[in-house]
């Protein structure tokens, strides 16, 4: 296996990794707010965080930035979205 592509996995991971669990965060601390009109803006800012992740591991693997794949950004911002602030 090349190099490169070893290299362009791991910041893959890397990315994926980071940008979830911050995405998860924000989508979190929305489940936990008080503040009105807060838990809308925070699970934007979450979905949105996962979309730029999705497309920066596209940039890395040097594939199209458009892709549907980009939808699997919003899942973070769904999944705690429904069980912090919908339950």
């Amino acid at each position: 296996m090349e190099i490169e592509r070893v290299q362009r996995w791991v910041m893959s991971a890397v990315v994926l990794t980071t940008a979830t669990i911050f995405a998860t965060g924000i989508s979190l601390l929305a489940g936990q707010s008080k503040q009105a009109g807060a838990e809308p803006g925070l699970l934007s800012i979450a979905a949105v965080v996962g979309i730029v992740a999705i497309a920066a591991v596209r940039v890395i693997n040097q594939k199209s930035v458009l892709t549907p794949w980009l939808l699997l950004g919003v899942l973070p911002a769904l999944v705690v979205g429904y069980v912090a602030v919908v339950r």
